[in-house]
């Protein structure tokens, strides 16, 4: 009889674990809190512009995710940079004009980044995956462990969570306790995109390329502090989008959008303000990826890939995964690709399999 595992979080590292696991002939279920799968890779379509308002961006370096990108044939294309890009330095200072070396370009996902978790998401068998499952409590024994959820309880012989380590101990309950190191561990490890606001305009055309404008803005003013291009020409999806600074947390929607408009009017001129739609996504609002016991003022990655996380626990019943636990990366979807392979590794090495 092959060993069961539950797989806590449908993200990045969550699916390609349940295929690589599902290969080696284990029993695998995914729960994943939201309605949907992805985490933070969230792909909106609003006609026929595709909008992240999640991870987006990969590039040369990030050899992991190639590999599976090509695994399962995925096609992407390059970021479009062409043209003049912009920095702001100081509130009261004209925007200035910079050009941004592209010898190590960024690509995206031709059919938006989503389209990577679908492909590994068909792979594997139905009903694998399921959504609306909010992993409450787990108990692990000396035989296995238990997962408490909204609607059920299942049990299993090992535990992978993928949630970001700061999440997992504001989520979810677990007995016996996790040991005291880990938890301050946890609390102490920067969650990637937890204090970020993403943005996204649309529009019938992109009108920059027509000034001959790559989309890119840099300031140290905000609100924008990164904002880009995200167009894709041959499905005509046209569109920017970037980040607001935290300190837009203060404003209330409406007041961002003012703020916004203001300085896209700066950079582009009057047809900035001619967009078919907006949206956002602040992440630190978002349920199943803020956590109420992370500290405060992180450093960006704080302690991404520390040993601690990469120890098994409760003697192989239990794994701390995902981007965050990542030497490789931390945070990002190589990150998360990396994170996969390796709790793989480890099932594998404990002979999980035989």
């Amino acid at each position: 009889m092959s060993k069961s595992v539950v797989i806590v979080g449908a993200g990045l590292t969550g699916l390609l674990t349940a295929y690589r696991l599902q290969e080696l002939g284990l029993g695998v279920t995914v729960l994943e809190a939201r309605d949907r799968i992805g985490g933070r890779i969230h792909t909106l379509q609003f006609g026929k512009a595709k909008v992240e308002m999640g991870a987006t961006w990969f590039n040369e370096s990030h050899y992991h995710l190639l590999d599976v990108i090509e695994e399962f044939k995925v096609p992407y294309f390059e970021q479009f940079m062409t043209g003049k890009s912009y920095f702001q330095t100081f509130s009261n200072v004209p925007p200035q004009e910079i050009a941004v070396p592209n010898d190590s370009p960024s690509y995206r996902f031709k059919n938006g980044t989503i389209h990577l978790l679908n492909a590994i998401n068909t792979k594997l068998k139905p009903n694998a995956v399921s959504t609306n499952e909010v992993v409450k409590h787990i108990s692990v024994y000396e035989n296995g462990a238990a997962i408490k959820t909204n609607t059920r309880t299942l049990n299993a012989d090992v535990i992978i969570t993928t949630l970001p380590p700061a999440a997992l101990i504001d989520q979810i309950e677990f007995s016996p306790a996790l040991p005291k190191d880990v938890i301050l561990l946890a609390e102490q490890t920067h969650t990637w995109m937890q204090d970020a606001i993403k943005v996204a305009l649309t529009y019938k055309k992109p009108f920059w390329r027509e000034q001959g404008k790559s989309g890119t803005i840099f300031s140290n003013v905000g609100p924008l502090t990164e904002f880009y291009d995200q167009s894709n020409l041959e499905t005509e999806s046209y569109a920017l989008v970037g980040f607001a600074s935290g300190s837009c947390a203060r404003f209330s929607k409406e007041q961002r959008i003012e703020k916004i408009e203001a300085q896209l009017k700066m950079v582009f001129g009057v047809e900035a303000l001619q967009y078919e739609s907006y949206h956002e996504t602040a992440w630190y609002n978002e349920e199943f990826t803020k956590s109420n016991r992370q500290e405060d003022n992180l450093f960006p990655h704080q302690n991404g890939g520390h040993a601690l996380f990469h120890e098994p626990l409760f003697d192989g019943k239990l794994f701390i995964s995902g981007a965050e636990t990542s030497k490789h990366h931390s945070g990002y979807m190589e990150g998360a690709i990396f994170a996969a392979e390796s709790v793989v590794a480890k099932l594998k090495n404990l002979h999980l399999t035989q």
